[in-house]
């Protein structure tokens, strides 16, 4: 997982600071001059990971404008919200809405850097989430029609007898079907099965 930091501020001077700071402790870094910028160059499909360093307000949109509307197109980044003026609302919106942690300016720097390491591992455990949502998707695309509806009804903790009555199938056959959705699932039993199946309830 490549673990980057992405600068927005419409102030350069913070930008630079920002970017020296990190480039000493060998970190990458992409800095941008307004959230256009960043959207143009890191569109939703990219899936980033690392930390994303938002300046609350700039001309054009704001950061806690686009942390409000569109903070669910980048799951796996923690933003970390920065501003020159603060106000306990502005504060409380930005936490409502996911941000991983709020600074004030002038930024302290030991701290800044300690919340980052936080960020990281946290994008590390949303990206290992998110993969693991993928893989179940890919295994639970390989189930045809009938074999989902008999997993189903046995996840309800129906045993074979009363999913064959309700789908008006033969015992055997839903046995069958069972033995099939375990093998292309990869498990060995039921409880197995529900948990890859929660799997794909990634958000």
């Amino acid at each position: 997982m490549e673990k980057i930091i992405y600068i927005v501020d419409d102030d350069a001077s913070i930008r630079e600071s920002l970017t020296f700071l990190f480039s000493t402790l060998s970190w990458q870094i992409q800095s941008f001059e307004s959230l256009d910028a960043f959207t143009l160059a890191c569109p939703p499909e990219m899936k980033l990971t690392g930390c994303l360093l938002l300046d609350m307000r700039m001309p054009g949109q704001s950061g806690l404008s686009w942390l409000e509307r569109h903070s669910a197109s980048h799951p796996l980044l923690p933003v970390v919200m920065m501003t020159g003026h603060g106000s306990i609302d502005a504060c409380r919106r930005a936490f409502h809405h996911g941000v991983f942690e709020f600074f004030t300016k002038p930024l302290d720097a030991d701290l800044l850097i300690e919340t980052l390491h936080s960020a990281f591992a946290q994008s590390e455990a949303r990206h290992q989430i998110w993969q693991e949502h993928v893989q179940a998707k890919t295994l639970f695309a390989q189930l045809t029609a009938r074999e989902s509806e008999v997993l189903e009804q046995l996840m309800t903790g129906a045993s074979n007898k009363e999913v064959a009555a309700q789908l008006d199938l033969s015992t055997r056959t839903v046995e069958a079907h069972r033995a099939a959705i375990f093998s292309k699932l990869g498990v060995s039993s039921l409880v197995q099965a529900i948990r890859e199946h929660d799997k794909l309830h990634y958000v």
